[in-house]
């Protein structure tokens, strides 16, 4: 090689490394960008601005527009093929000019919405039109950290991180707007209440230490409703993705590299079921909305709250979530005899606590069943997949289980309270006793048995995937089918036809004995945090949190500001597991490439 052409590589080399390195300086102007934006939106969701006010904000959003859309431009131009990135980040580049267009177009678009909603005010216009910027911004941002992988990479993110981190920051901005003046009313709220409601929306768990229609204005229950969206969708759809990608064979303490799972394959499939996933949760909840303001006509609830009535607990109800923004809840008199919206409240708990995989499966083969009368076909027909009949029947099983145990203790053993049919009461707190934490009747009145009872069922909850929290129903599938394979003297686990692998018990085993562990260790520090309350209440809320139940015994406003954190973390570790939370801590370690010998323990 000649001395031109090593001079002409070196340079080039050269140009390169100074073009990643501006490329990089981009990035964090972007980050910066977005973290304006996320400012910018909370303050417009807060507080309450004047003209000046007005002015300033809309100012700093378009100072960090025009930032944006500068770094964006040089980005664009330091490609060294533009076609190839455009058609590679075609989903980044369309919300970019979009933002471009918001900052240009900005005046025009606010004069001609005045003119088209002549009713309201110029300053809600001005607001709505600046939170559609910040959030377009801040998805735009969200996006593209998603896509720079070396960014995770280089702090050695994992997905069990992403997945935990994910919540933490959204529980983080919920606190930050819930402290917020628009957010309250008259009655004080602390940053711990505040981070304890924050917490326990995001992670659907429905425990709340102050009551919600007293304490948070109509505008803290619009945020409190977000924050229930935002986190039963984060779970739905971010589990289903985990959980299929770490299935192929994976062992419990392998550690997977973020570039990996985001890898742009991934990310193509992942928008699919995102799209697919919110689709489905947005038709169900409106059209259970619609439902639940049809049995509510006539209960005395004003026409405009009984709107927010009905989106508010249908939202709640599919998240498994079990906020309420009715004081006594679902016992409420106004509620509890309207057998239509509970009847209503229950399906959508159903639906939330089956799992996507599940429901996507259901769907699948009842649509070809039904199309196959039309239009008849050699092709074979799709069939319910061995997941899909595991969750069936266990839920079956667990719900009329349920039913006939709490039945049996609360009404025909005891004389509990009930609505006006025992079986619906036993039926209602058999289906919502697994993570959706709604209740007909006072829980601290309920038996002691019946209590036991509830514990177990919550400890189990729903299924994968979905809304709901619990050792999950295919956990305890998979425990009863070892179990039988022991008993029956059998080498492999089978379930309907079909063989499980071995690291599928294991998994099995390693949840249930981790989340009995940190139960027992939430129920431990309880006790000595608060020795005057009973251990069996204590002993119930820490199922309640672990599982994101939200059924108390009435202890949860008497918690200190100690018990209150613990249970923040058991809230948060539960919903995103046990395993998954100690397997993302714990140090990646390599295969040591040999086996030990062999050998034996003796259990009985």
């Amino acid at each position: 090689m000649s001395t031109n052409e090593t001079n002409s590589s070196h340079r080039a080399v050269a140009n390169e490394g100074r073009r990643q390195r501006f490329i990089r300086a981009l990035n964090y102007v972007s980050l910066a960008c977005g973290f304006a934006a996320l400012a910018a939106l909370v303050v417009l969701i807060g507080w309450p601005l004047n003209e000046t006010g007005h002015f300033r904000l809309r100012l700093g959003c378009n100072l960090a527009l025009g930032a944006f859309v500068v770094q964006e431009t040089i980005r664009f131009f330091l490609q060294v093929d533009r076609r190839a990135y455009l058609k590679a980040r075609y989903l980044e580049v369309a919300l970019a000019a979009l933002v471009a267009v918001e900052l240009l177009a900005g005046k025009s678009v606010l004069s001609w919405l005045g003119k088209q909603v002549s009713g309201l005010p110029g300053s809600n216009l001005t607001l709505l039109y600046l939170a559609g910027s910040q959030l377009t911004l801040i998805a735009l941002v969200g996006l593209r950290i998603l896509r720079e992988r070396q960014l995770f990479a280089t702090r050695r993110f994992t997905p069990g991180m992403v997945f935990l981190t994910s919540f933490a920051a959204l529980i983080a901005i919920g606190t930050l707007l819930l402290k917020t003046p628009k957010a309250g009313t008259q009655v004080p709220l602390s940053w711990i209440d505040a981070c304890f409601t924050a917490t326990s929306a995001t992670c659907v768990t429905g425990l709340s230490t102050v009551d919600l229609p007293t304490t948070f204005s109509r505008h803290g229950q619009w945020i409190v409703l977000g924050l229930i969206q935002l986190g039963g969708l984060g779970v739905m759809t971010l589990t289903y993705f985990f959980a299929y990608f770490l299935a192929g064979g994976v062992s419990l303490r392998s550690r997977i590299a973020l570039q990996d799972l985001l890898s742009e394959e991934n990310l193509a499939h992942i928008g699919t079921v995102l799209g697919v996933v919110v689709g489905f949760t947005l038709l169900i909840e409106i059209a259970g909305a619609l439902l639940i303001h049809m049995s509510m006509q006539g209960s005395g609830l004003p026409p405009g709250e009984l709107v927010f009535f009905s989106l508010f607990h249908a939202v709640s109800a599919f998240c498994n979530a079990g906020f309420s923004t009715l004081s006594g809840g679902l016992a409420d008199a106004r509620v509890v005899d309207r057998t239509g919206m509970l009847a209503t409240v229950l399906g959508l708990i159903m639906l939330g606590g089956l799992g996507f995989p599940v429901i996507k499966n259901l769907w699948l083969v009842s649509y070809t069943r039904v199309w196959r009368l039309f239009l008849p076909s050699r092709a074979p027909l799709p069939r319910l997949s061995t997941n899909s009949r595991v969750v069936l029947t266990t839920t079956v099983v667990l719900i009329l289980g349920g039913t006939l145990a709490i039945g049996l203790t609360e009404f025909i053993f005891g004389y509990g309270e009930h609505t006006e049919s025992k079986v619906f009461t036993s039926l209602f707190h058999s289906i919502t006793t697994r993570t959706a934490g709604f209740n007909v009747t006072a829980t601290e009145k309920l038996l002691p048995a019946t209590a036991a009872v509830m514990m177990a069922l919550m400890f189990v909850g729903g299924s994968p995937s979905s809304t709901a929290g619990g050792i999950k129903t295919t956990t305890l599938a998979v425990a009863f089918l070892s179990l039988r394979r022991i008993l029956m003297g059998r080498a492999d686990i089978e379930a309907f036809g079909r063989r499980l692998e071995p690291q599928v018990v294991d998994r099995a085993l390693a949840i249930l004995l981790l989340s009995i562990a940190f139960i027992t260790v939430v129920t431990v520090l309880l006790c000595i945090l608060h020795p005057e309350l009973p251990p069996a209440n204590l002993a119930f809320e820490a199922v309640s949190a672990v599982s994101t139940v939200g059924l108390t015994r009435g202890i949860t406003p008497q918690l200190g500001p100690g018990a209150k954190v613990v249970l923040i973390v058991a809230m948060l570790v539960g919903r995103v597991g046990v395993l998954v939370c100690l397997v993302s801590i714990l140090p990646k370690r390599r295969s040591p490439g040999y086996r030990l010998p062999q050998t034996t323990v003796v259990l009985t």
